[in-house]
């Protein structure tokens, strides 16, 4: 095995390892690294509500982010903010990618309790 990598570039040397990116959002392409996220706020209650009556309104069928914001009556770009916080850091939600066929974007539901 040595004799097909001899004469590479790094044969015989470990590889530095990179770092991972950071994670993006699918929807907005942009990273949510570095981003402070606190306790769970009453802005967050109230995306997370927002969540559970459209989805309600679906009946159950998870929903997309701008129906989401439409409902909390918020901004998408912060209702984006929020539903990562509440998929990560809360678990409360579930972030559904590439459930399309075209691909509509990202779409949430409320994690179902154990």
């Amino acid at each position: 095995m040595g004799s097909v990598h001899r004469g590479k570039q790094g044969a015989g040397r470990r590889e530095a390892t990179t770092p991972s990116r950071p994670r993006e959002s699918a929807a907005e392409g942009r990273s949510f690294a570095g981003r402070a996220s606190g306790p769970y706020s009453e802005v967050h209650e109230r995306v997370f509500e927002a969540l559970s009556r459209t989805q309600e309104e679906h009946r159950g069928e998870a929903v997309h982010l701008e129906e989401v914001a439409r409902a909390s009556d918020l901004p998408p770009d912060e209702t984006s903010e929020l539903l990562h916080d509440l998929v990560t850091v809360h678990g409360l939600a579930t972030e559904l990618a590439g459930s399309d066929s075209p691909d509509m974007g990202a779409r949430f539901e409320v994690k179902p309790r154990t």
